[in-house]
């Protein structure tokens, strides 16, 4: 197996109540710290850790107009119909929630009402250690960060704190929002002995069916998490339908909690079910008992069930460290979970005709993406305006994605020549804008496909690492970053110069 692989795991059904459609929540989970450790646990909100009396607001809708509006719905995965409402539509109004112990905060998830109708669209953070004193989280720029919320009133948002916070007191501030600012939402960041792994930000579910969502009833594979009410439920009511995790980075797993569907009249849940774990999604092994020789397990329902042998998933030809992802991993910032690259090995391209002879071998397009992040000039992908305006690198993704945001690993000076003089670099160069399209290779791209700019401000653009995230998943096969030179300067010419482009 190789490293390029990622970690899989899949429950099937063997048996179900008849005449019933097929539901399922679960939770797989480590009593060992996993492999590769990260500071990215849920902080108590969903889980009731968080108690109502830690919650607080600067207003609430009332509740004799609507009952599900009190703050302490205000809780990722609430019954749809219940969040915090705030009791009034004005701009700056917040949420307060007390940690009770102060915590390093990496990040946070947000819903809508579910209700189909409110949602909160953009947001800002401050925190504080004693509820006095308050800072916000800031952007790039050391301004106030404005975080891009939820398009819809069900599906959950994540949004990185970059870099984390370290607070006992978290506000949320809803600064727009859909119909009326309603939310609900956990806050991420570090917990002991809590390792959940298959919840996390990087794990991608899917399934071999589900039900459409409606307003009342939530089946879609990532309704699947323990602390909800809701449940995936299959379409068909037949066997071997089945809900697979994508963990990215390997992971040990030691167990499997699950229970039934809760958000219903009627009494749904699996009987019985089997497990099976892939590193590749091609070959598939199924757990069995004890040797892993004997007949495959089937795992009573609706209980937490230990392994008898942990389920390794590692890979033979890499055996990773405490912290590193490996090839095709990377951490958005050091405390956040492992994440795949998906910019990693991809095809590249760049506008200027010079990268483009056989014998033009300075600062090649594909050392943007060649797993290194090395930082030393002959190591990173080097571009200028010498022979276009504004220059254009791209990477091929290889199939559409969503793309949340990338991280661009920047020269800090290592290894300079007389061809590219940091110096120039740093002053020619005023800002680097990045784009998700359709198609490859374009002269000129569409402004409504840009994922995010940052610019020369407070030397943003020089930082060591340059996070730029979209506003809104764009789906994407081409990722491009174009530069920008400083106006007006007698020296017309500047660099850009890419140690590595990490897409997300």
């Amino acid at each position: 197996m190789n490293w390029q692989q990622e970690s899989k795991m899949r429950v099937m059904g063997s048996a179900r109540p008849p005449g019933r459609v097929w539901l399922f929540t679960a939770t797989l989970f480590s009593l060992a710290p996993a492999v590769l450790s990260a500071c990215s646990g849920p902080l108590g909100m969903a889980s009731g850790d968080i108690l109502d009396w830690q919650i607080s607001a600067s207003s609430a809708f009332p509740s004799s107009r609507d009952s599900g509006c009190h703050m302490r719905y205000a809780r990722l995965h609430q019954p749809n119909g219940r969040a915090w409402c705030s009791g009034r539509k004005v701009a700056g109004e917040w949420l307060l929630v007390d940690l009770g112990v102060a915590a390093k905060v990496t990040g946070v998830l947000t819903q809508g009402k579910g209700d189909g109708k409110e949602w909160v669209t953009s947001y800002q953070l401050s925190y504080s250690m004693d509820a006095y004193v308050w800072n916000y989280v800031t952007d790039h720029y050391g301004d106030k960060k404005v975080f891009s919320g939820n398009t819809d009133s069900r599906t959950p948002r994540h949004n990185y704190i970059v870099p984390p916070v370290k607070a006992r007191f978290i506000r949320l501030h809803a600064l727009s929002w859909h119909t009326h600012p309603s939310l609900r939402l956990e806050l991420l960041g570090c917990q002991e002995c809590k390792q959940i792994v298959s919840e996390g930000v990087q794990v991608r579910v899917t399934a071999s069916s589900h039900l459409s969502w409606n307003r009342r009833k939530s089946c879609e594979p990532h309704e699947v998490a323990l602390l909800s009410h809701r449940a995936w439920c299959a379409k068909r009511k037949k066997k071997h339908q089945w809900i697979q995790w994508d963990l990215g980075p390997p992971h040990k797993i030691t167990g499997i909690i699950t229970k039934g569907r809760g958000d219903s009249r009627r009494r749904h849940w699996v009987q019985s079910y089997t497990l099976t774990y892939s590193n590749d999604t091609v070959i598939w092994y199924t757990y069995k008992d004890t040797n892993h020789l004997d007949a495959k397990v089937v795992y009573p329902s609706n209980t937490r069930c230990l392994f008898h042998a942990e389920i390794t998933v590692l890979y033979i030809a890499y055996s990773p460290h405490e912290g590193d992802c490996g090839q095709r991993f990377f951490r958005v910032s050091h405390d956040t979970p492992c994440v795949e690259n998906l910019a990693w090995s991809g095809r590249t391209w760049v506008n200027d005709i010079r990268h483009q002879w056989s014998g033009w071998h300075y600062g090649r397009a594909g050392l943007a993406v060649d797993g290194s992040l090395n930082t030393s000039l002959p190591r990173c992908a080097v571009l200028d305006n010498f022979s276009v305006d504004e220059p254009v690198w791209m990477v091929d993704l290889g199939t559409r994605e969503d793309v949340k945001g990338l991280v661009i690993v920047t020269w800090q000076g290592d290894g300079q020549d007389n061809q590219t003089l940091y110096r120039d670099y740093v002053f020619g160069l005023d800002k680097l804008s990045a784009y998700v399209e359709l198609r490859p290779r374009l002269s000129e791209i569409s402004e409504k496909r840009e994922c995010g700019t940052v610019t020369r401000l407070n030397n943003a653009v020089f930082l060591e690492r340059v996070h730029i995230e979209c506003p809104q998943p764009i789906r994407g096969r081409y990722v491009y970053l174009k530069g920008t030179g400083v106006a007006n300067r007698w020296h017309r010419l500047f660099s850009i110069v890419l140690c590595e482009v990490l897409v997300y």
